[in-house]
């Protein structure tokens, strides 16, 4: 709906309200409003964040999932600001550095929110007390264009110190309106279901709102399988994206509250391609399709797409490039590796988001010139990958997850790849342990399919089939269910220690 012309977020989105203006917008258990009332709303909103002193810059989101949530993110854009992310559940210590970081002086909250959470440094806004007005001739919005930031997210850092990259409104419009791996017309219906300070909510709000979708936002906080049915089901919910750990545990233990859903993503760690074609199975017609890419490339750069059971290998591939991205797989060294060859993913082109707020080093270290186009940037993703002979990608790990256990180097993803492969282990993660100083041994997690039980010996010479002795894990712990984070992603933090004795320690 861009008309092949670079737009801002707010630009595209003011389109597709003028050529639908009935047509319901957003939607959650309280609140529905046509894309004419999303726009008039968030309009509305805009002019008090100008007259409460916003000159551009960042402005704070710190609030829950809601159909009111949606409203202050247009309202910022519309403002000529971009706005940042706040997740009401962070610590006030973490929040009162994110507002500092990217010098925000404006917060939109809610009293309930205010009082939970209390300062973080910036005034606050508090939108129940914001009047409704009708901005029925809005005035003009402040000049914004393509390059200039949407938002800005913070990802973990390596130095212990949150990092903010910032995101163009080019790098949206074009995650949003150029997918070709999923249908986003306005037909569809889309479920809101990231917090917002996760960047799949960039995919799943926009990816909706550019194209005339309708979008459905689940109720705050955290959901269970049966909440989550419900809502699909009330909502008439046919599109979603999951982490790959929630797809999993739903896939497990309910998948009928998928039913409605006929285009299902996931990402975000590898996925299992028995869960992947358990979920095929489920609905005929229905598409999953594997997502994956950094914050840093805005959400998506490659997907893979999958359609039918007998298209489901092992290991499920990352895919191919989406619209507008290049990929390059490379050695350390900084040059392409030969055909079939593991190497590090570099990704470029349109998503590639404008780096890091305030941290030129880091920016130097991971956004470098693209091989053979020296004018453009490519983002150096971490990511160890190879490309199969049809030029689909597959993922092999992480190069700050190698571990290196007596003397040999390790990655996690290829032990726990061998792992799911066996018909009694649904899930696993692998981390290495110490048993005493300076020794550390590989540690299994495991959730297995139901009704089987965990033989050691038999597991061990199933994996000696495929894996040599140094990546066969010393321990095995089965779990009822591999813990999550709050962004549904696996919480390595949180595995339980194992118990090492003298038989299994060897």
């Amino acid at each position: 709906m861009t008309g092949g012309r670079p737009q801002t977020v707010h630009g595209v989105f003011a389109d597709v309200a003028r050529s639908m203006p009935g047509a319901v917008a957003v939607e959650d258990d309280r609140d529905r409003m046509t894309y004419a009332e999303l726009d008039r709303r968030a309009t509305a909103l805009a002019e008090v964040i100008v007259a409460r002193g916003c000159r551009g810059g960042f402005v704070g989101v710190l609030l829950d999932r809601s159909a009111q949530t949606i409203v202050a993110l247009l309202a910022v854009l519309k403002a000529g600001a971009a706005y940042v992310p706040l997740d009401p559940a962070y610590p006030r210590p973490r929040l009162l550095e994110m507002v500092e970081r990217c010098g925000a002086a404006l917060v939109l909250t809610t009293v309930a929110v205010h009082e939970a959470v209390g300062d973080v440094g910036a005034k606050a806004i508090l939108l129940d007390e914001v009047p409704r007005l009708p901005a029925a001739v809005p005035s003009s919005e402040p000049p914004r264009g393509p390059s200039d930031p949407a938002y800005a997210m913070f990802t973990s850092g390596t130095t212990g110190r949150p990092k903010a990259v910032v995101i163009s409104h080019h790098n949206v419009v074009n995650l949003a309106t150029r997918a070709d791996y999923v249908d986003l017309s306005p037909a569809r219906t889309l479920l809101q279901f990231a917090p917002i300070s996760f960047d799949a909510s960039t995919f799943e709000i926009w990816g909706a709102l550019l194209n005339g979708a309708r979008l459905v936002v689940a109720p705050g906080g955290l959901l269970g399988s049966d909440q989550l049915g419900a809502t699909l089901v009330r909502h008439r919910v046919d599109s979603m994206w999951l982490t790959s750990a929630l797809f999993h545990q739903i896939v497990d233990t309910d998948l009928a509250a998928l039913g409605p859903v006929t285009q299902l993503l996931a990402g975000g760690d590898v996925l299992s391609a028995d869960h992947v074609r358990r979920a095929l199975a489920a609905v005929p017609g229905r598409v999953v399709v594997n997502g994956y890419g950094p914050t840093e490339t805005t959400t998506f750069a490659c997907c893979h797409r999958m359609s039918a059971v007998e298209e489901v290998g092992h290991p499920v591939p990352i895919g191919r490039a989406i619209p507008g991205v290049r990929v390059w797989i490379m050695t350390e060294e900084g040059a392409p590796v030969p055909a079939g060859e593991m190497g590090e993913l570099w990704i470029a082109g349109e998503g590639v988001s404008l780096g890091y707020l305030q941290d030129p080093d880091e920016n130097r270290r991971k956004f470098v010139p693209e091989p053979g186009n020296p004018g453009s940037r490519a983002y150096r993703s971490g990511d160890l990958v190879r490309s199969r002979s049809d030029g689909v990608l597959e993922f092999l790990g992480r190069i700050d997850d190698q571990i290196k256990v007596r003397g040999h180097r390790i990655e996690p993803a290829e032990v726990e790849a061998a792992l799911v492969a066996q018909p009694t282990v649904r899930r696993a993660v692998v981390t290495a342990h110490e048993i005493r100083p300076g020794d550390k041994r590989l540690v299994a997690y495991l959730v297995l399919a139901p009704g089987a039980e965990l033989r050691v010996p038999e597991l061990r010479r199933a994996l000696s089939a495929t894996l040599p002795s140094y990546l066969i894990p010393a321990r095995y712990v089965v779990l009822d269910d591999l813990p999550v984070t709050r962004n549904g992603k696996i919480d390595r933090r949180a595995l339980p220690a194992p118990e090492w004795t003298p038989a299994r320690a060897g």
